[in-house]
């Protein structure tokens, strides 16, 4: 298996907000770069999308530790099955930073033909969800009152 790994990002929100918005798949689509996906469908456990240059992409949450660590599973036909890892770690009550891994089966032509394709994507990602501009949205909202 190949692993790769992100840097730390880090988001306004308290850990187990960003947890809940992100064992959402539903809301990935908001953070996921623009123009990089096609055909999007999704509930909260699972989606499906194409890209362009992979093909299509089927994903499903596999394992959610409260507050601190989501894992997904995917497949794909170019890449096979894919493991990607959210770490959540609380920086303060309003604030967590995380970071992402993903391990993919790849033959060694597969590893060479894709490069550093799946290490620039990852940067894209903790980029656009530091970005995301709608975390005062559900900020506070899965603390009890």
């Amino acid at each position: 298996m190949t692993s790769y790994s992100s840097r730390k990002g880090e988001v306004p929100v308290g850990d187990d907000d960003l947890y809940a918005f992100l064992t959402d798949m539903r809301n990935f689509k908001s953070v996921i770069p623009d123009g990089f996906i096609d055909d999007w469908q999704a509930t909260e456990d699972q989606c499906n999308f194409r890209v362009a240059t992979v093909g299509r992409v089927s994903a499903s949450l596999s394992e959610a530790l409260p507050h601190s660590m989501i894992t997904y599973s995917a497949e794909t036909l170019l890449t096979g099955k894919i493991k990607v890892q959210v770490v959540i770690e609380p920086v303060s009550r309003n604030r967590s930073s995380f970071y992402i891994t993903a391990g993919l089966n790849m033959n060694p032509l597969m590893r060479m033909l894709l490069g550093d394709a799946t290490g620039t994507y990852l940067e894209k990602l903790i980029d656009a969800i530091e970005g995301y501009g709608g975390y005062d949205r559900f900020r506070g909202y899965s603390r009890p009152l």
